[in-house]
């Protein structure tokens, strides 16, 4: 596999016919010159004739040698204009012609081949071409240096061949090992972007009379968006968070602040989870110069009482049972963006029937892009049935269209109360 790939260089990708129609222009011009300009004769009609009926045949062999099958008899092609080149020089003055140039074209093909040995049959073509006036009749006594000229200008050629060759060589062996970087980076941001999704919940969260769903469409391989949540003492814990920029660098510091805000999941107050964040961006990765905006809640199952803390994030919706909804806005900056930066702990609570939902500016780019989107949520989220069917009506936009960024959500619902039987009521 390595040496298939290694062998499809630039000049190597071309089909046959590609490498065989300049030959062809070229040939089709000099008849047309030899035919309409009078200095320039024709001195064997019949040979230029067999000259141009062989360039036809090679033309078309080149149009069907690149079928699987017929692939590796292409150096049939050049081996051919090698006679036609021959027969053009022996038709058009031979000494006197002026198309022995044309030769290069058939010599370069072969020389640009992967090995040595197409030196060898590049040298035997540019020979055969030189020899050919003699064999359709050409004697050494008329052309007394013929011989030596065409011997020569082998020489000359061969050489060119082998700089060609080596030239061609070496540019195979970078393109290959550039392959093999690109390669292994894309191994690398595979098995990085399956990691990451190894780390966003797979399934929803154990806990009772609450629903949660979530999902993450980075832009690239690898994103800087991340949702997640996990069972506490008395609820649950939810975060979604946001990172400045795209790709593996993103990811790795999205990674890292979501297992910072999971190992402050013992303290009731959200704002420890940021202020350790704080502190990891602005040590450990402080060379990095990146920041995240954050929505980090913690719910209490007994009653649905919310206690979150918004690092800059501003895109969190509570969605009411009656239809209507109110968006959580933000009055703190990012975590990571000033090293002395302050969050506060706010309080919302979750009725039976509501929900929140908390999403990146990525959904927004679904729409118009501006905080105008955030109504368009909004109304998306108070006509869906469940929390997961208001995260699946967004992942079917984000997959319906190409996304510039991230796209990330994350809702918790809590179940409406069950109405009383009629026994029941009855009774009661």
């Amino acid at each position: 596999m390595a040496a298939v790939e290694a062998n499809l260089t630039g000049v190597d990708e071309l089909t046959p016919l590609r490498k065989q129609l300049p030959f062809l222009i070229f040939f089709i011009v000099a008849v047309a010159m030899s035919l309409s300009i009078p200095t320039l004769t024709v001195s064997d009609g019949e040979a230029l004739a067999a000259g141009m009926a062989i360039t036809a045949g090679a033309t078309g062999f080149a149009a069907v040698a690149a079928r699987p099958n017929l692939s590796r008899y292409a150096g049939i092609v050049p081996a051919l204009d090698f006679l036609a080149a021959g027969a053009l020089r022996h038709g058009t003055g031979e000494s006197h012609s002026i198309y022995a140039s044309i030769v290069l074209l058939p010599l370069l093909w072969f020389a640009a081949r992967e090995g040595r040995r197409n030196v060898g049959y590049a040298a035997i073509g540019a020979s055969v071409a030189i020899l050919v006036p003699f064999a359709l009749g050409s004697s050494i006594s008329q052309n007394p240096n013929e011989l030596f000229r065409g011997l020569f200008s082998t020489l000359i050629f061969v050489l060119g061949a082998l700089v060609v060759n080596e030239l061609a060589h070496r540019a195979r062996q970078r393109l290959h090992s550039a392959r093999e970087q690109a390669a292994a980076a894309t191994a690398e941001l595979s098995r990085a972007a399956q990691i990451q999704r190894f780390l966003l919940p797979k399934n929803a969260a154990p806990l009772s009379g609450y629903q949660t769903a979530g999902a993450c469409i980075p832009s690239k391989a690898v994103g800087g968006d991340f949702f997640d949540w996990y069972v506490i003492e008395d609820g649950l814990g939810f975060t979604l968070g946001d990172v400045m920029g795209k790709g593996a660098g993103a990811g790795m510091i999205a990674a890292t602040t979501r297992a910072v805000i999971r190992s402050a999941r013992n303290s009731a107050d959200p704002v420890t989870a940021l202020t350790l964040t704080q502190d990891c961006l602005a040590t450990d990765l402080s060379q990095a110069g990146s920041f995240a905006t954050l929505f980090h809640a913690r719910l209490r199952a007994s009653d649905g009482r919310i206690l979150f803390s918004d690092a800059g994030h501003g895109l969190t919706l509570v969605i009411r049972s009656n239809g209507t909804w109110e968006r959580l806005s933000s009055g703190n900056l990012p975590v990571g963006l000033l090293p002395d930066s302050r969050w506060d702990s706010l309080e919302t609570r979750l009725h039976p029937g509501d929900m929140i939902v908390s999403f990146s500016d990525g959904v927004l780019d679904l729409f118009d892009g501006t905080l105008a989107a955030v109504d368009e949520i909004g109304k998306i989220a108070v006509t869906a049935s469940s929390a997961k069917d208001l995260v699946d009506s967004v992942r079917w936009l984000a997959q319906g269209s190409s996304n510039p960024d991230d796209v990330t959500v994350l809702a918790v619902g809590r179940d409406r109360e069950p109405l009383p039987s009629p026994s029941e009521g009855i009774l009661a």
